[in-house]
């Protein structure tokens, strides 16, 4: 076995590159064993290969260059355990984001492929919804919906909502009495919170889970069966929770959207 190899072979038999070599040795984390007065060739030596290797397998593991020599200089497993118990934690909270924003995407797909845009105009059905929290504004008869919208991007951008991540969906309570005019009067105007949000009760508001009568209309051109819904309800209680919740088709103009009216039963 040859005693030293210069850092030609030695780049080439552990698979890097010779500027990485003298960058190693530059900052003080590897020099080579051996460097010719004359001809400023650098060598090193088969004992040096592991270290090589070793910090190779730590930068894979996205650690710093200047933690890794820390490390090595120590000579002692005790510096070692921490910056990998570190890193651990940095990788678990770096793919718990990564799933919520596949699960947020995953969601907005679904979000602009739920409907079956005009073919449930005139038909009932039912859906089970879980627990939905969403931030709303009060809305006031007959005002333009710019105003809701401003009102609602008022609240959102305050200080206790900054840090919350919110799914961009829009929707309104809506007077079910109205709607029995064929009159489309929103009562509140609201977005909803990816999830349970972790402030306090009162800055939220809960849609509570349970069964919905849906259907689904271009809510703002006043688009609906009147009939349908006066002989579902015909000698039943009157619905205390009415919903419209808005799903786009298009980019530009919300102003056609279709929405799923969901009546708490």
């Amino acid at each position: 076995m040859k005693g030293l190899y210069t850092i030609g072979e030695t780049a080439k038999l552990l698979g890097v590159s010779t500027q990485t070599l003298r960058y190693y040795d530059k900052i003080g984390l590897l020099s080579p064993c051996h460097t010719d007065n004359e001809t400023g060739y650098r060598y090193y030596s088969y004992t040096q290969f592991h270290y090589i290797d070793r910090i190779k397998y730590l930068q894979g593991f996205g650690m710093k260059l200047e933690d890794i020599a820390n490390i090595i200089h120590s000579g002692s497993v005790d510096l070692l355990l921490p910056y990998l118990r570190s890193k651990r934690a940095d990788l678990i909270s770096e793919r718990n984001e990564i799933e919520e924003k596949i699960t947020d995407i995953e969601w907005y797909m679904d979000y602009f492929t739920y409907l079956n845009k005009g073919e449930n105009i005139e038909n009932l059905y039912k859906v089970q919804k879980e627990n939905r929290y969403i931030l709303s504004v009060p809305c006031f008869y007959k005002e333009a919906l710019a105003k809701m919208e401003i009102r609602l991007a008022n609240e959102k951008s305050k200080s206790m909502y900054a840090d919350l991540k919110f799914r961009r969906q829009y929707g309104y309570k809506v007077d079910f009495d109205a709607m029995l005019r064929q009159e489309f009067y929103p009562t509140e105007y609201f977005i909803y919170f990816r999830g349970m949000p972790d402030i306090d009760e009162s800055l939220y508001d809960i849609i509570p889970a349970g069964e919905y009568l849906c259907f689904q209309t271009q809510a703002l051109d006043e688009n609906w069966d009147i009939k349908m819904l006066t002989g579902y309800f015909n000698n039943k209680p009157k619905p205390k929770l009415v919903l419209a919740l808005e799903f786009e088709d298009n980019l530009v103009d919300y102003s056609k959207a279709w929405y799923e009216i969901q009546i708490l039963l």
